[in-house]
């Protein structure tokens, strides 16, 4: 599964992985460390120890606030994000704002899976998405 998340951007320059909390954790830390490349986490509120930026969302039946460090991105890195599940894209839209308000190049947006009748796409246009699995 990390040989084919990493596949496409083997030789490529990634300065971040941004995994989501919680299970995107392993698909990123995994991913960083086959790219060699820096890993970033999105957790939720309150659960980072240093200073943190916070972008509220809102899902079809609720609203949360994710925070991630102020500088897990520096200006100008390339930023790979990685989830485990694509649903309605509330969440990994929000980890999308946050990284663009660091001022991150964002290259594209992986998950495992996809939830197709969801549409999550919608929230997520304008950026390169990928799932390797799609229901």
């Amino acid at each position: 599964m990390i040989d084919l998340l990493a596949k496409p951007y083997v030789g490529k320059k990634i300065d971040k992985i941004v995994g989501i909390d919680a299970r995107g954790f392993i698909l990123a830390a995994a991913l960083a460390y086959k790219l060699k490349t820096g890993l970033a986490i999105v957790r939720k509120k309150g659960k980072l120890p240093a200073k943190t930026i916070s972008q509220e969302y809102t899902l079809e039946y609720a609203s949360n606030i994710l925070e991630m460090h102020e500088d897990a991105i520096l200006p100008g890195e390339k930023v790979l994000l990685v989830d485990d599940v694509l649903a309605t894209g509330g969440t990994m839209r929000c980890a999308i704002d946050m990284v663009k308000k660091l001022k991150g190049k964002i290259v594209a947006v992986d998950f495992l899976m996809e939830l197709t009748y969801l549409d999550g796409r919608k929230n997520l246009k304008g950026y390169k998405v990928k799932a390797l699995v799609k229901y």
